[in-house]
């Protein structure tokens, strides 16, 4: 069968026709193709910058976890000088407890020398009216003395009358009058005797009394010292105990930077960033959180409950920690990740049981 050339003619018209579409198709298609590697290097050096910067990130965030050893450092000297200056504040209240102990004894001792001041002051006293009495009866002898000698005399007088017969009682009459008159003298003696006693009696218990005063002035003055004493006692103890609480408040801030570190030095290793071996990293008795907790926090906080359960937890951290690692080397990303986050939540339990401990001392 014969086409007719007309028919030839079209169908060869459509023929080129398509023939240039497929031609413009092609190059269309070259053209995207061309364009679609572009963009798929495009898409790779962005994947490229965001990886990298994204890994860069990483990196700084890590360092500046890393960065929180210092200040754990300043923290941890902080925590040494509060505790030296609460030693410090202990040896001055053991001086303030001798120096009161021994105020407190001259107090005593003052208090009973003013017991015994009373008592001399009564027997001079008591001497006094001896004296008194004394000198009384000194008086009536000095009076008889006198009666004795006029009577004396008076027979002398009869006795000169009599003659010879009255002169045997005349010289018993000079002798009588001669003893009242050495009598008299010594009365006399006695009683200035005796008033000199009493004078100097007077002037002992005027003296007694007078360190008596001064005594128990004395004694008022360091009861109030002591009392003075008690008071910066009271006032050292509470800065002490301030102190102590300051101290401890450091040391577990202290204990919580290290606890961030060593979980930095964690994710440093997982990613390159620190050349530490996984077998270097302390298990959780060795770290000094762990150090603390089985020896000066067990002395001091094994009473309290948040205490008592922070042991697990904390071991739970270094466990996953370790474990992550082990499969991240493994190649094992994904029970790596799950290590990573059980230490993570391990990590918060030990905060909040560190915080308890915390407010607890405050």
């Amino acid at each position: 069968m014969f086409l007719s050339k007309s028919k030839y003619l079209a169908l060869e018209e459509k023929y080129n026709q398509l023939k240039a579409e497929n031609q413009g198709l092609s190059e269309a298609l070259e053209q995207l193709q061309l364009e679609n590697s572009d963009l798929k290097e495009q898409v790779e050096d962005d994947n490229a910058d965001i990886h990298k910067f994204e890994h860069g990130l990483l990196a700084c965030s890590i360092d500046c976890i890393l960065q929180v050893e210092g200040v754990r450092e300043n923290v941890l000297e902080s925590f040494n000088h509060f505790e030296n200056e609460s030693q410090s504040i202990q040896q001055i209240n053991q001086l303030f407890d001798v120096s009161s102990a021994a105020l407190s004894t001259i107090v005593d001792g003052m208090q009973s020398l003013t017991g015994n001041m009373e008592d001399m002051n009564e027997n001079i006293s008591g001497l006094n009216d001896m004296a008194s009495n004394i000198n009384t009866f000194v008086a009536t002898i000095s009076q008889i003395s006198d009666q004795t000698n006029l009577l004396a005399l008076n027979a002398a007088i009869e006795a000169a009358r009599a003659g010879d017969a009255g002169r045997g009682f005349s010289v018993v009459a000079d002798e009588v009058r001669s003893l009242a008159n050495s009598t008299n003298s010594s009365a006399s003696e006695v009683a200035e005797l005796v008033n000199k006693i009493i004078k100097t009696t007077n002037e002992s218990v005027d003296s007694v009394s007078v360190i008596r005063g001064s005594n128990e002035e004395l004694a008022q003055g360091i009861t109030k010292l002591n009392a003075d004493y008690s008071s910066i006692i009271a006032c050292c103890n509470t800065m002490k105990h301030t102190i102590e609480a300051a101290s401890a408040t450091s040391f577990i801030q202290a204990i919580k930077l290290d606890h961030i570190v060593w979980k930095g030095e964690v994710y440093a290793v997982a990613f390159g960033i620190l050349d530490k071996s996984v077998d270097s990293f302390a298990d959780h008795t060795m770290c000094r959180f762990g150090k603390w907790y089985h020896d000066t926090g067990k002395q001091k906080y094994s009473n309290l409950s948040a205490f008592k359960k922070l042991n697990e937890p904390h071991k739970a951290v270094h466990r996953n920690g370790i474990e992550a690692l082990n499969f991240y080397k493994a190649n094992e990303k994904e029970q790596a990740m799950r290590h990573f986050k059980a230490m993570e939540q391990a990590s918060n339990e030990v905060m909040s049981y560190l915080d308890e401990i915390a407010a607890t001392i405050n």
